[in-house]
């Protein structure tokens, strides 16, 4: 049986000259629910941000995520652009283990209740891409997932191989003959791994979830790198044979902005002067187009209702399809939850979606409609006292935030991505005791290994222990900023208990 974070802690150790830090295990934390005679209610596992990356994929843009290194000159302009991870060639590796780890543990830990169904909370995909989405209804439904696109079988085309060098991304495998070792190794004590890349792209088995399975779109689920709504030109361009490496040495970097912008409006800037190199074209990588998501887990639309256990769950869709990472709903869309909440007042109610409130702030809109922002759907939800939780992701961090006061609230919890420290996911078990739901948090880790040893298999489960010993060295994500810690979360919001009064 895998541990919870109950039992023990993986935490980061202290870092060496070049600032990377090993794994190691501390105690467990534990917050008890105090005994009050209530019945369980209800019981989830939650998961949110897989990012199930196609790494070799043309349209993603790698080459700008260098301009927000700790020494790139435009560091003070271009603080953050996530468009590149040396751990994102093992999304699915984590998926799969992460899964496993899951179906392990089938009861919740304090209340010993039987899980009723596994919560996915969005950006289930990196760019959504038709094959990336395929890989995840693979992992959750059962079979064997062969990552990597475009002639994957006979070569790895992305940008860890060392076959396609540039000293900015992190290559595993080591340097080439007479080239100086790579800036992630050189500068930030990034590791050499043989092996890898030949190992990332292997066929994995899935053995598929033991619960039902409920899927919440996210950004990176309908816009490229989460944020720009594709055109015909950029879908072309996903499944073509030709790669941007870089920009041009007469690219101003100021330009890319609208490629990473929160709110809309967003585009990718093409910079006819880039260097190229040719690839494999493969239409398994298309971009998804509206109605494929909601469609693949057979539903009509990518807002939904369900009745899990004694809860009903009422999922949003919080993706601006006009473009922005960030969040809203449109006004059919409300009003549709508005209808829900109405029709729902013998229920316990769930709400569930990608995006939290306070990130609910794009209003962009190219045809005229109004979008809803996070406030107005906050303010319709404390009119329903049966409204205990809103579960959701998207800021990658394990934390939470109450809503209204101690007479009349509900809390809102996100847990961390699968992509970013720590990888964890959450069980949340549900009790009901007179007026009073009692929400127990419980915060779990992968079950793969902590330390990487040099002869090691590199089985499915030692690339996702790798892949987290990667996101806890992000060189982007180091001191002052000391963001993994923030990605965390404290005690408060892990392992314990919220309570809501529901009269």
């Amino acid at each position: 049986m895998p541990k919870t974070t109950r039992d023990r802690l993986i935490v980061r150790g202290e870092p060496n000259p070049l600032g990377w830090r090993e794994l190691r295990e501390e105690p467990g934390e534990s917050d008890p629910v105090p005994t009050t005679g209530g019945t369980v209610i209800g019981c989830l596992w939650h998961l949110s941000d897989l990012h199930l990356c196609d790494a070799e994929s043309p349209v993603r843009i790698e080459y700008l995520d260098r301009f927000a290194d700790p020494d790139s000159p435009y560091k003070g302009e271009i603080k953050e652009v996530g468009t590149y991870r040396p751990q994102e060639i093992l999304t699915v590796q984590v998926a799969a283990t992460m899964l496993d780890t899951v179906n392990a543990i089938d009861r919740g830990p304090l209340t010993g209740a039987p899980i009723d169904a596994l919560l996915v909370t969005g950006d289930i995909t990196d760019n959504a891409q038709t094959n990336e989405l395929t890989w995840y209804r693979t992992i959750i439904e059962g079979g064997t997932v062969q990552p990597g696109s475009g002639g994957s079988e006979s070569s790895w085309v992305g940008v860890s191989s060392s076959e396609t060098w540039d000293e900015h991304y992190w290559h595993p495998d080591g340097a080439p003959d007479g080239s100086q070792e790579d800036r992630p190794t050189r500068l930030f004590g990034y590791p050499r791994i043989p092996g890898l890349i030949e190992a990332a792209r292997s066929p994995i088995i899935s053995q598929g979830s033991s619960y039902p399975v409920l899927s919440v779109h996210g950004n990176h689920d309908a816009l490229l790198q989460g944020t720009v709504a594709a055109d015909d030109q950029l879908r072309e361009y996903a499944i073509g044979d030709e790669v941007i490496e870089r920009l041009s040495d007469d690219f101003d970097p100021r330009q890319i902005a609208g490629a990473v912008a929160p709110n809309g409006p967003a585009e990718y800037v093409i910079d006819p002067n880039a260097p190229r190199r040719s690839i494999e074209s493969d239409v398994s990588r298309a971009i998804v187009a509206p109605g494929d998501f909601a469609s693949s887990a057979g539903r009509s639309a990518n807002y939904w209702a369900e009745d899990v256990g004694q809860l009903r769950i009422v999922s949003l869709d919080t993706v601006n399809p006009h473009g922005g990472w960030q969040g809203s709903v449109d006004e059919v869309q409300f009003a549709w939850l508005a209808e829900q909440l109405e029709h729902s007042s013998n229920h316990i109610v769930v709400i569930a979606s990608h995006h939290p409130s306070p990130t609910m702030t794009n209003g962009y809109s190219t045809d005229g409609s109004r979008r809803v922002l996070g406030n107005e759907v906050v303010q319709l939800l404390l009119r329903y006292p049966n409204v205990v939780l809103w579960i959701a992701g998207h800021i990658h961090m394990n934390a939470a935030l109450q809503h209204g006061d101690d007479e009349n609230r509900f809390w809102e919890v996100t847990t961390a991505s699968l992509i970013d420290w720590p990888q964890q996911g959450r069980i949340f078990e549900f009790m009901r005791a007179d007026d009073e739901v009692i929400i127990a948090s419980t915060v779990v880790d992968h079950d793969s290994p902590l330390i990487w040893q040099i002869d090691e298999e590199l089985s499915t489960q030692a690339l996702a222990g790798i892949s987290r010993l990667l996101a806890a060295n992000d060189y982007q994500r180091r001191e002052p900023t000391a963001i993994n810690e923030l990605r965390e979360g404290s005690s408060e919001v892990r392992n314990t208990f919220w309570r809501v009064n529901v009269t």
